[in-house]
């Protein structure tokens, strides 16, 4: 929110049917952004052939020039996707997951597309799915493989969860921005479990972690949140009332909670404490659910902070 030059919008590619729909909503995004869009071809660092049916999709006379004009194509669909959006292209024969965290770098955001359920190359996707999303240097999209709801409408809101930890709260700034730039409503979800012991809630939350909240303290973290986005418009020079903001607290499980109020979203934002280790596990359970079920794009925003391994 402070007019610096927006930071490339990076989207991997590997020429399957979900990187397609990637494609497509990241040049949207790029465009809504200011920002450059690139485009990544990553290939396995011993693969140096894309002829012959790269992931079970057959390029035909595409893939017998090379990798730089199948991503070309790619590039040239984005600007037709969303005319007007300036497109960079990129090969890098590597391992996907690291190629991925590579880029991630400099960017603004990254981009991927979301597995399909059943076979080999989608438990693959899967899995690096999983890892950059858990390592990446910049919140990574990920976008459901069906693709964005064609009947969405213009009012659907910018979903985050927020915990009252660090990492929601820079989810919370990014929904914000989102919301801002889309001109949709924003809503705050707080989720809280009923039973929750003393024991858990003398534990946190922290300054950096989230953890299971109570009932009693559903509805100050809530206030705490919509404090800080009033905070970041009148940053904004943004006048009252100029976004539609509503705060709400769910008793449930997380990521069912979530699920079930991504379901009318444009997007649904999450916050992770990158540390290394296991994705599934340094993602959080719920997160590591979301990324794979939910029915829109899910914006996964990690905090800074070095990895331990």
């Amino acid at each position: 929110m402070n007019g610096r030059e927006a930071a490339a919008v990076v989207v991997g590619y590997d020429a399957s049917g979900p990187a397609d729909v990637a494609l497509a909503w990241a040049a949207r995004e790029a465009r809504t952004r200011g920002a450059v869009l690139r485009v990544v071809y990553v290939r396995d660092a011993h693969d140096t052939g894309v002829a012959a049916r790269p992931h079970g999709d057959d390029l035909g006379d595409r893939g017998h020039g090379g990798a730089w004009p199948v991503v070309e194509e790619a590039a040239a669909r984005a600007r037709d996707v969303a005319p007007g959006v300036e497109t960079e292209t990129y090969v890098e024969y590597a391992s996907p997951a690291a190629a991925l965290v590579g880029v991630s770098r400099d960017a603004g955001a990254l981009v991927l597309g979301g597995t399909r359920h059943g076979g080999l190359y989608e438990a693959v996707r899967g899995t690096v799915v999983l890892q950059v999303t858990a390592h990446a240097l910049c919140p990574v999209v990920v976008v459901p493989a069906e693709g964005a709801r064609p009947d969405l409408p213009p009012d659907a809101p910018v979903v985050v969860g927020y915990d009252g930890s660090e990492p929601s709260g820079l989810a919370l700034d990014a929904a914000t921005e989102s919301a801002w730039q889309l001109g949709r409503p924003l809503r705050v979800v707080v989720v809280w479990r009923p039973g929750v012991t003393e024991w858990v809630a003398s534990r946190g939350p922290t300054e950096h972690e989230g953890h299971d909240l109570t009932e009693a303290d559903a509805g100050p973290v809530l206030q705490k949140g919509l404090a800080r986005v009033e905070e970041l418009l009148r940053a904004r020079g943004a006048a009252e009332g100029a976004l539609e903001v509503v705060g709400e607290t769910h008793q449930g499980n997380v990521a069912r909670v979530l699920h079930r109020e991504a379901e009318d979203a444009e997007r649904l934002l999450l916050g992770t404490r990158g540390r290394g280790g296991f994705a599934s596990l340094l993602l959080g359970s719920a997160t590591h659910t979301l990324v794979r079920t939910s029915a829109c794009p899910v914006v996964v925003v990690r905090s800074a902070g070095p990895d331990l391994d």
